[in-house]
């Protein structure tokens, strides 16, 4: 994979820059709900740029914080140096296909999917790094939302994040796993922002984000 899509041209979001830890995000209450005092690997860790380690939002932080153990994994080789420098547990490693030689209880892989090339080379290196009872916690852009539909209608081609290959939803998502042994155990929705929570609409078509829980 080239340096172009791990993240490395993308800045830090300087206004999420905080201390704290936004505990009520969908996304890292998702993530956080699964994980606590278990062993956690969190894959695609860096998000994009080193320097958002400092984000309220940062999933690896929040993990960090109540993980019984955690190790990250990021092919941005750079990215990665940088947050060992400041004492995270981070190796450089690609999602498709890895072997750290250890097993986990849960593998977080948020907003990961959609960046891969090769779905089965990642599902299989998952498979290969759960217990029997362990989780693979999915977090993937929700195609039906509203506002996708909205631009979609009107430019000729959707302005999506320009590193993503593909979308997901959840019965093309069951379909992928199923062929590797594994199926949603449980699927839930999501969005950051107030305007969308408040929607009068369907959860599918007013979050973001669906998040699915994989055994």
């Amino acid at each position: 994979m080239s340096n172009r899509l791990i993240g490395s041209q993308e800045g830090a979001n300087v206004n999420d820059f905080s201390d704290e830890i936004v505990w009520s995000d969908h996304s890292i209450k998702f993530y956080v709900d699964h994980a606590r005092d278990r062993d956690v690997l969190d894959i695609g860790c860096v998000m994009h740029n080193p320097e958002n380690y400092k984000s309220k939002y940062w999933v690896h932080k929040a993990l960090k914080a109540v993980a019984g153990s955690l190790i990250g994994i990021d092919l941005y080789d750079d990215g990665v140096k940088y947050l060992q420098k400041l004492g995270y547990n981070i190796v450089t490693a690609d999602a498709q296909n890895f072997d750290l030689g250890r097993q986990f209880d849960v593998i977080v892989a948020g907003d990961i999917m959609e960046h891969l090339e090769n779905l089965s080379g990642f599902l299989e290196s998952c498979k290969k790094h759960f217990r029997p009872n362990g989780v693979i916690l999915v977090s993937t852009p929700n195609p039906w939302y509203w506002r996708y539909f909205i631009k979609a209608g009107f430019l000729r081609e959707f302005r999506s994040n320009p590193e993503h290959t593909l979308w997901f939803c959840p019965r093309t998502l069951r379909q992928l796993i199923n062929r590797h042994g594994l199926d949603i155990e449980s699927l839930s929705y999501g969005s950051r922002y107030l305007r969308d929570r408040l929607m009068p609409l369907p959860g599918g078509w007013k979050h973001t984000t669906f998040h699915a829980v994989i055994r």
